[in-house]
Formats: structure tokens, C-alpha cells, sequence
């Protein structure tokens, strides 16, 4: 066990409640003793709770949310977790990075609330971010300072083509994999419109069952009442 390290846990209270369920049992095993600072718009009893007031979802926010809570721990690393993915106790355990690199999990296997079915995408996601906390802190500043009234185009730290557009500074980032894989779950309750209107595009590799997360239905099922 490290304690090196605080979960950032974001959530807009508006999954399923089945799926909340299924969902947080999961996180609660892959985190074990790791301390947890939660983000949310309704209040809830989960490690340190910060409540999320804007009136507005949007992914400017997550990012200012993330700021907030970063601000809060007290651990040289922080990592995310997203109330839409599962978590292996693998995830959080494996990898660190260097003090001035960010990190994300590519062992991360996207799954479609409206087909059934599992795809590894080619691209870095935010809920698989593990980064140093006070280099988190130092970009997320820089990207509020910049835009005080926050901006309608966000994502991730590291990620260049997001940095250049936004005209701060370029991140360091590494990638790497984890043996047993997270799970991001595509929904129409997310923030992204192609997931409303469900025609989001599949990655490069799909399956049907994958080894420990099992049968793609198996989880859809959960999200979707069954």
C-alpha cells in the first residue's frame, strides 16, 4: 500500500441509481485505504466532500473542479476517478510518474450504454489521469488565470493539440498500460453531444468479453436497468 496518493472523484449525481451502486463498489475496492477527495453537486458522504455549484455542466468545469480538489490534498500524486468508469485496484497501484510528467492509463477499454459492445480507442482520456499534484496545480492555474471567465473549449493536461489551441504552456506526458484495464462507459447522460445522440465512432478494436470485466452486456445491462 502507497500513500502517496488521492483520488479525485468528479461526479454530477445523474447515472442510474443501480449504476451509481454497481459503480462506487467497484471504486471502493480498486482505492482501498487511498484518501479521496469528492466533487459533487449533490452532497455526499465520500472521503472529503466539495460541493460543485456552477450552473452549468461543462468540460471547462471538470477541469476547474479538479483544481479545487487538487488544492485540497495533501499527497505528492493525485488521480481520477469518474463516476461513468470502473476501476481496477490495478490502476491506481502500478504506475508513477516523474515529478514533471502527467500520466494516463491507455489499458482503458470504452463500452456503448446503446450496443453492447467494448473498443480500445487510440487516445488519452482524463478519468485515467495520474499526475503529480503540485505540476496538476501549476497547469490547471495557468489555464484559469488565463481565462478567468473559463472557455468553451477544454481537455486534457498534456495533450498538445488542446494545449496549443488554448495557448498555455505544453505539459509533459507519458502514457503506459496497466494489466487489468478500466472500463469508460459511453452514455447519453454525459457532457459529450455525441453521446447524447449516441453515434459516437468505435475504436480500432472491439470485443464482445474481455478477462476480468467479462461480457460487455453484463455491464450494459446494469446502466440500462435490466
Amino acid at each position: 500500500m502507497r500513500n502517496d496518493l488521492t483520488i479525485i472523484f468528479i461526479t454530477a449525481n445523474e447515472t442510474p441509481e443501480k449504476w451509481a451502486l454497481f459503480q462506487m463498489e467497484y471504486l471502493l475496492k480498486a482505492i482501498g485505504d487511498y484518501p479521496v477527495i469528492s466533487v459533487s453537486r449533490k452532497s455526499m458522504k465520500f472521503g472529503i466532500n466539495l460541493l460543485d455549484e456552477e450552473p452549468k455542466k461543462s468540460y471547462w468545469n471538470i477541469y476547474k473542479q479538479m483544481l479545487r480538489a487538487a488544492k485540497k490534498a495533501d499527497t505528492h500524486y493525485v488521480a481520477m476517478a469518474e463516476d461513468d468508469v470502473l476501476y481496477s485496484r490495478d490502476h491506481f497501484v502500478r504506475f508513477r510518474p516523474t515529478i514533471t510528467n502527467v500520466s494516463y492509463n491507455r489499458s482503458r477499454w470504452s463500452l456503448f450504454s446503446w450496443d453492447n459492445i467494448y473498443c480500445l480507442r487510440q487516445r488519452i482520456s482524463n478519468c485515467s489521469l495520474i499526475a503529480p499534484r503540485e505540476y496538476l496545480i501549476d497547469a490547471l492555474e495557468e489555464r484559469e488565470a488565463k481565462y478567468p471567465n473559463g472557455h468553451n473549449y477544454a481537455g486534457e493536461v498534456g495533450r498538445g493539440i488542446v494545449e496549443r489551441n488554448l495557448g498555455v504552456t505544453r505539459r509533459n506526458m507519458v502514457e503506459w498500460y496497466s494489466e487489468v484495464p478500466i472500463i469508460q462507459l459511453n452514455h447519453p447522460t454525459g457532457i459529450d453531444d455525441t453521446q447524447q445522440r449516441k453515434w459516437k465512432k468505435h475504436g480500432q478494436i472491439k470485443a464482445y468479453d474481455i478477462p476480468y470485466w467479462g461480457k460487455a452486456t453484463k455491464i450494459t445491462e446494469i446502466y440500462n436497468g435490466s
